[in-house]
């Protein structure tokens, strides 16, 4: 994250988190372009050092909820379905795996509801970038799929810690429930701590 994103998050200002920095008390990562960087992971450390509370996720600020899917009815429907959750959001609808792996880079979505089956790159694929990338550990990652029960989509699944794996036509009221109670979980330290349920060849929440 930046050190904008950090400094919202403690409550502090920008030149407070680069002098934490400067003094070697949080852990940041200079780019070649000379930006800080500092991983969740760093971050809920320092917090935990000085007794700062990890917070679950404000419920007064909208949840970001981005769609992936290919199919222009299923986003509709999906939409649909986001929009009767009972806390504050904002909703986008991507229809391939390259848009939806740009607009997870630029607009951090909290809840990610993906498909696997997409021409160019897939649900595997995305999966599989968002695995790489730590500063999405947090992202809630709901799979919804018509082959949910493959095998290969399970392993891809569990590697990329999703926090359910879900068959189409999906269940309106199971895939809101997952959402409420993973955004009100706090988060923690690691990807692999993050989602610790193991996940259900009959597409359970994990």
């Amino acid at each position: 994250m930046t050190t904008g994103e950090a400094a919202r998050m403690l409550g502090v200002g920008l030149n407070t988190v680069k002098r934490w920095i400067n003094s070697g008390d949080l852990r940041g990562v200079c780019t070649p372009g000379g930006h800080w960087r500092i991983s969740k992971d760093d971050l809920y450390a320092f917090m935990r050092a000085r007794g700062l509370s990890i917070p679950g996720r404000d419920r007064t600020t909208p949840a970001r909820m981005l769609i992936v899917d290919d199919d222009p009815s299923e986003c509709t429907l999906l939409r649909a379905v986001l929009e009767q959750a009972d806390f504050p959001s904002e909703i986008q609808c991507v229809h391939d795996g390259y848009t939806g792996l740009m607009r997870i880079g630029a607009w951090r979505p909290d809840v990610l509801v993906l498909d696997i089956l997409m021409p160019g790159i897939d649900g595997l694929e995305v999966l599989s970038r968002i695995r790489a990338d730590p500063d999405l550990d947090d992202m809630v990652i709901i799979v919804v799929t018509a082959i949910f029960d493959r095998f290969e989509v399970v392993q891809a699944a569990r590697s990329a810690g999703v926090a359910a794996l879900l068959p189409k036509p999906v269940e309106a009221r199971r895939l809101l429930d997952i959402i409420g109670a993973c955004l009100a979980a706090p988060p923690v330290a690691s990807h692999d701590q993050q989602r610790v349920h193991g996940i259900k060849r009959d597409g359970g929440h994990v």
